[in-house]
């Protein structure tokens, strides 16, 4: 789970779909747009259509979360944003923290390019 304040809060989530800026990789998919707090804000989206199983969801997600806790320190504050895994991940579990980071490179919210 993320720390309390990295949580995006759900009302911020219609906010962030239609404001937002939108990213695709292989695995993972990234909406980001900017808030007025003094950090970043995470959410991770793992559809039914992904897994039917919640184990295989919820597993998912808690991949996707330490990647991100991983990379907090490098990424910019001031911006909330929503990571939506894609089909193909369940396939490719490797790899999640690059992936991550290069998605948050190309949307300009990493501090470094190389980890």
């Amino acid at each position: 789970m993320f720390p309390k304040p990295n949580r995006l809060p759900s009302e911020a989530f219609t906010r962030v779909f239609r404001t937002g800026k939108r990213i695709h990789g292989e695995i993972f998919g990234v909406i980001a747009a900017p808030n007025s707090q003094p950090l970043s804000r995470f959410a991770v989206w793992v559809g039914v259509k992904i897994d039917k199983r919640a184990t295989k969801r919820n597993r998912m997600k808690r991949l996707v979360r330490e990647a991100v806790r991983h990379l907090l320190p490098t990424i910019k504050p001031g911006f909330d944003c929503i990571i939506i895994a894609k089909k193909n991940f369940s396939e490719k579990k490797g790899g999640v923290e690059h992936s991550l980071q290069e998605l948050l490179t190309r949307l300009n919210l990493s501090n470094n390019v190389t980890m």
